[in-house]
């Protein structure tokens, strides 16, 4: 696998420190956050305030109001109980996996916890019991629904998956779950990392997947650095989950996100700046999928910014004429690589086009 370097953050392009010059068509930087002028305006002022870093607990006897202002903001989007802000997706997960059965052993009469991963659950997530499943998501969702039905009700169990399929692109029917007859000892834990900010009615993600009846025992967890730009993570659900987390000493004991950031993406959120990138990522989502639908190259979702294919020749023709995408193995060594390339609100229609006749050449 063959590696580039850069000086300089990709836009709509990117130039390799050997000079070369290639449209840009990887990365998660879905909404273009990462060269957008109000966010860099946001957190340029932002920093007169709160400076560039706070080394402290957010459980101190002084606490700084932007993070709970910017967690008020933050359920208002996701539309939640509560929410909470931490330093990375990565920890958000893996602080959920530490405090996750102290949450669903509340009820006295549990006597034992069961694990179930899903195929390609994110590392974020990987807890107690974990183990590889490289099966089918929907046969693994429905012979769990058998597995929890045929257990006894002092059982509780702990389900992992992420939203979307990452790195090889897959919608997911969480309405399979629907069909557990005693959900109330049945915990989902839902990795938003890849959704967030692009997926759903106003880009909350799949919450309006989830049925009613599950939605109280739903967790969710999520990068933040990845549509919304913001170098930081989130845990959010009900309330009392929220709190558990909070109360935890690995919440305690763990530096929280610049502040300056939290201050840009309360911004962001007020003023609907994210809503108005998202509009033109599924302008441009819509684009390409005309012009490209016919030719069946590629695995991806309608209205997703991710177009993969399991040929790794795809990468290399790709950029023999001037096109990056990304091809290397995930989340481990041992995995197969993965040809994605990723849209963005960046790109222009000429970009599309330029993709697309280059696709189309690589099947001719």
């Amino acid at each position: 696998m063959s590696i580039y370097h850069t000086s300089k953050l990709p836009g709509r392009t990117v130039t390799t420190t050997d000079g070369r010059e290639f449209l840009w068509f990887s990365g998660t930087d879905y909404l273009g956050m990462g060269h957008n002028e109000d966010l860099r305006r946001y957190i340029h002022s932002a920093t007169e305030t709160f400076g560039t870093h706070y080394g402290s607990s957010r459980n101190n006897s002084l606490r700084l109001g932007i993070y709970d202002e910017a967690e008020l903001q933050l359920c208002d989007f996701l539309q939640t109980e509560s929410a909470l802000v931490v330093s990375s997706g990565m920890w958000a997960g893996q602080l959920l996996m530490k405090v996750i059965e102290n949450i669903s052993q509340r009820d006295p009469d549990i006597t034992r916890i069961i694990y179930h991963y899903a195929p390609g659950v994110h590392p974020a997530l990987w807890g107690n019991a974990f183990h590889r499943n490289n099966g089918d998501w929907s046969e693994w969702a429905m012979q769990t629904v058998r597995k929890i039905n045929a257990t006894e009700p002092d059982v509780a169990h702990i389900i992992c998956t992420d939203a979307v399929g990452s790195p090889i692109v897959r919608a997911f029917d969480f309405t399979l779950f629907n069909a557990i007859q005693n959900p109330v000892n049945a915990w989902f834990v839902i990795d938003e990392s890849h959704s967030l900010g692009v997926i759903g009615a106003n880009g909350n993600g799949v919450v309006e997947c989830i049925d009613s009846g599950l939605l109280d025992n739903t967790i969710f967890v999520s990068s933040l650095n990845k549509a919304l730009g913001i170098p930081a993570g989130a845990i959010w659900g009900s309330e009392s989950v929220v709190e558990t987390v909070r109360k935890s000493p690995w919440y305690a004991g763990a530096s929280p996100p610049a502040p300056a950031y939290m201050h840009a993406m309360k911004m962001l959120l007020e003023q609907d700046k994210y809503e108005i990138a998202r509009v033109a990522l599924l302008d441009n989502i819509a684009y390409f999928n005309r012009i490209v639908e016919s030719i069946g190259l590629f695995d991806f979702i309608p209205g997703y910014p991710v177009f993969c294919s399991s040929n790794p020749a795809l990468f290399n023709h790709l950029l023999a004429n001037g096109i990056m995408a990304s091809c290397f193995p995930y989340p481990s060594p041992a995995d197969a690589p993965v040809t994605r390339i990723a849209i963005s609100s960046l790109h222009q229609k000429e970009d599309l086009d330029r993709l697309a006749e280059v696709c189309k050449q690589f099947i001719a």
